[in-house]
């Protein structure tokens, strides 16, 4: 099958999705069916994109919960098509009604989920053809269950905290879709109606105006056209977020994206780490440039994932040096712990490869990290190719530390050990020489885990 045929399918079936009614569906019932089948599509779409977010977002539990309601929605969309309408209306709402209350206990009523409960609400009497106990039910449970979420959820203290800037754009976007989604329902349930009164007449006297007929056909092609040309366009967004999250922090890329600048922040509390290879120019000269950057590929992915689990920034790789930053650009009172948290993941990761290389004969690179915490400036720099990078002295020593590391350990400085010191167990190793630094207090982390007591050596 060519590509442009299997496009048009693919459109023609979109098309039909809202436009063609299944021959289950009951003439009285086309109206409702066609407006239910709109929103639940609406509603699993939207399900999807919250999902994305909140992964980015690293609020997990919140971006299953939208999975889920993705299925329920396309659970409810089948019902539908096989004429179970009140079955799938109720799925629906009871889905609402609970993924709202649930949602605003986590994230708090300042998101705004709740609005979409109202708006809904008015789905039961679409249905020309239904119990209207059942009908009044329905009702009194989405009223209750918005009830639930002013009266018992508006003051309570939200599970996950989100800061009032992400609170705010939460809020805007569910009063705007909740408002568009009740829009686009009353004019599709307008225009349905007329579709539907169009098709029983067509029924009855099965007479077709060719010439209407012909017209149609050049409607259909020109929207066909026109939604094709939409979804090349939203790809081409979509592909340009995701290359600008790629490269940026998610605040800044929105920032940038809102305003199309971004400023440089200063930040007090953060913690810089450094990791490189040792004798790195040596050993590669024993390798291919192609080994050479396998290895380090296989070796910095590792790094990368282990920064996206402990939500550590990486701001870039230079040669076999790798550095990350830990409190920024959202503020955390633990960046020290988080960062030495991840350099021992990082060094027990390069401990296992490093075995596995040894088994099969092959060269190894020995990990040093260091780390360092203090003040930093952080921006982006550059109108091309631009980057995200920070600056400050607290990145010069960051780098010392991990210059002055021993292979296979981590090296924190005083300030960093200050921090963690309740936390992890550490060896002094007393004032060393850093270059251009003089001598400085550095600290072999020893483990994961409360330290029972500080080994000082002389």
């Amino acid at each position: 099958m060519s590509q442009p045929s299997f496009i048009r399918q693919s459109l023609n079936r979109i098309y039909r999705h809202f436009d063609a009614v299944p021959a289950a569906v009951h003439l009285d019932n086309y109206r409702f069916y066609m407006v239910l089948n709109l929103a639940q599509t609406m509603a699993w779409i939207t399900h999807a994109l919250w999902m994305l977010v909140f992964f980015s977002l690293g609020i997990y539990l919140i971006a299953y919960i939208q999975l889920v309601s993705v299925a329920i929605y396309i659970l409810s969309i089948a019902l539908n098509r096989r004429a179970r309408h009140m079955l799938s209306m109720t799925l629906s709402l009871a889905e609402l009604v609970f993924h709202q209350v649930l949602v605003s206990r986590l994230i708090g009523w300042d998101a705004g989920f709740q609005y979409f409960i109202p708006v809904a609400a008015i789905f039961p009497f679409l249905i020309p053809r239904a119990n209207l106990v059942w009908k009044w039910a329905l009702v009194l449970f989405a009223v209750l269950g918005y009830l639930y979420i002013e009266l018992f959820i508006r003051k309570s203290t939200p599970v996950f905290a989100l800061d009032s800037g992400g609170l705010f754009v939460f809020n805007v976007l569910n009063i705007t879709l909740a408002f568009g989604f009740f829009t686009t329902w009353a004019y599709y349930f307008t225009v349905s109606e007329a579709r539907s009164q169009t098709i029983i007449r067509q029924q009855a006297r099965d007479l077709a105006d060719a010439e209407h007929a012909i017209e149609q056909a050049k409607i259909e092609e020109r929207l066909k056209m026109q939604e094709h040309e939409n979804m090349l366009i939203t790809r081409e967004k979509e592909r340009y977020q995701e290359l600008l999250l790629n490269i940026l922090p998610y605040e800044v890329a929105r920032e940038l994206k809102d305003t199309g600048k971004s400023e440089a922040r200063m930040y007090h509390n953060v913690t810089v780490m450094f990791t490189d290879f040792k004798d790195f120019t040596r050993i590669s000269e024993r390798l291919t440039a192609e080994e050479v950057v396998h290895e380090i590929d296989i070796c910095f992915r590792a790094f990368d994932d282990i920064a996206g689990k402990y939500a550590i920034e990486k701001i870039k790789t230079i040669g076999d040096s790798y550095m990350a930053v830990c409190g920024l650009p959202v503020p955390n009172d633990r960046h020290a712990d988080i960062m030495v948290a991840a350099a021992l993941e990082i060094r027990a990761f390069m401990q296992q490869h490093n075995e596995r290389q040894r088994a099969q004969g092959k060269i190894v690179f020995e990990t040093r990290i260091g780390i360092h915490s203090g003040p930093v400036v952080a921006g982006i720099i550059g109108v091309k190719k631009f980057a995200y990078d920070i600056w400050g002295d607290t990145v010069n020593i960051a780098s010392r530390m991990e210059s002055s590391c021993k292979e296979g350990e981590v090296n924190i400085s005083g300030s960093t050990y200050e921090l963690v010191k309740d936390s992890y167990p550490c060896s002094y190793r007393g004032k060393v020489m850093a270059k251009n630094k003089g001598a400085i207090d550095m600290y072999f982390v020893n483990g994961p885990g409360p330290a029972a007591a500080t080994e000082r050596q002389g």
